[in-house]
């Protein structure tokens, strides 16, 4: 560790058994609120407010939003690593977020139009982002690089019990208020939990180095840092250009509800969510533990890519429910070793323990982008070619940043 750091020693801070589940819990709610409308909720209000228009409007509202959370996260990266409270680093911003979202939350299922949708949803990702660039580092911040896999494991976990997580509400409650309503309370109880796990994190950043970061420190990473990013922005347009349009995929291409008498399209993509992230569970586990035991990074992400690849293609190629369900699975295998495995990598590359906020706020903003951008390629693709076409793309997409992972010099 950084001597730059106040009190700094050489053992990272002593975290219990509590963590782990804790940070499942924390970025479950987390993901639940960035992901889980995304599927379902966000598309019904603009299926409501823009029925003729509603691909290139929910473009609209994902990318505003997206577009506000790369500029956000980094900042607020950046100012969690110059941070000096009592609490430490991490805990103030984590505290500030849930503060933001809460009432965020009460509005935005009241939108009228989609301009105050958007407004609404932007806000939200801000919010999200105040919790997402500390609880990433929290993993740099105390846990040891032999556990780091697992750690990041948890949070690909997360990642995958969010979407069911979200839906799975929506299908509950239907209303748009409620669901929100639902997902705020849960972000505050899960913070709490986790911020309890984190009391023995109080390492402060020294007065000097409260000072504008300059470009200079953002070039100074090496290349093997900057490739990672560009695997991550990759495979992650191809995770969203496959997966934005499910609803409408399910609803205009499936005819789910027609097909499917009592049920609607909500349902659809419940049950999706709900046998992608037993998936995704079970492959990040194996794939963190896996990255932890042998320390290999290349064959898990080069393999997790081209399971992923080979469910989208056949997603797009059958064109049927059942297709579907085998994208729901392969897609699921994908993320979960691709989560734990990429994430794991990142950490392992951070170049200055003084600034593991502000570096892992760049693997985030490679997230956010693809966040931003998947649905807007996918709704010009779908314009031109239909959805089977943005399917194949997004396999492509996925194939290409597992081979940039094979250039990556650090990583074995």
């Amino acid at each position: 560790m950084s001597a730059s750091l106040e009190g700094a020693v050489t053992e990272r801070p002593a975290i219990g058994r509590g963590y782990y589940p804790a940070l499942v819990a924390a970025s479950t709610a987390m993901w639940a609120i960035i992901l889980g409308p995304v599927l379902s909720t966000i598309p019904t209000q603009v299926n409501t407010l823009a029925p003729t228009n509603k691909v290139y409007a929910l473009a609209l509202v994902t990318g505003v939003a997206g577009a506000i959370g790369i500029i956000t996260n980094p900042l607020i990266g950046h100012l969690s690593d110059i941070t000096r409270t009592r609490f430490g680093r991490r805990i103030p911003w984590l505290i500030a977020g849930t503060a933001v979202i809460l009432p965020v939350c009460v509005m935005i299922g009241e939108s009228q139009s989609i301009g105050e949708l958007a407004l609404w949803w932007a806000l939200l990702q801000v919010g999200a982002n105040m919790l997402l660039a500390p609880t990433s580092a929290t993993i740099a911040d105390v846990v040891p690089e032999g556990r780091r896999g697992m750690a990041s494991a948890c949070t690909g976990i997360a990642a995958a019990v969010a979407p069911v997580l979200g839906t799975g509400v929506q299908s509950w409650v239907s209303s748009p208020a409620s669901v929100y309503m639902i997902l705020g309370v849960l972000i505050v109880v899960t913070q709490m939990l986790f911020i309890v796990t984190l009391r023995g994190d109080r390492i402060q950043p020294q007065a000097r180095i409260r000072q504008r970061r300059k470009l200079r420190d953002i070039a100074a990473h090496n290349s093997d840092f900057w490739l990672v990013c560009l695997h991550r922005i990759l495979f992650g347009l191809g995770q969203n250009m496959a997966l934005a349009y499910l609803f409408y995929y399910l609803q205009d291409v499936i005819h789910y509800a027609e097909r499917y008498p009592g049920q609607s399209t909500d349902d659809g993509v419940l049950i999706l969510t709900a046998v992608y992230a037993p998936c995704v569970v079970v492959a990040a586990v194996v794939s963190g533990g896996m990255t932890d035991r042998t320390r290999r990074f290349k064959w898990n992400l080069v393999s997790a890519t081209l399971v992923f690849a080979i469910g989208a293609v056949l997603g797009a190629v059958t064109g049927s429910w059942t297709g579907v369900l085998t994208l729901a699975v392969l897609t699921g295998i994908g993320y979960g070793a691709y989560a734990s495995a990429s994430t794991a990598l990142a950490v392992h590359l951070l170049p200055d323990d003084n600034r593991r906020a502000s570096d892992l706020s760049l693997i985030n903003v490679a997230d956010l982008s693809s966040i931003a951008l998947g649905p807007i390629i996918a709704a010009v693709g779908i314009a031109i070619s239909g959805y089977s076409a943005v399917f194949i793309a997004s396999g492509l997409l996925v194939i290409v940043s597992g081979i940039i992972v094979t250039v990556i010099k650090a990583a074995r």
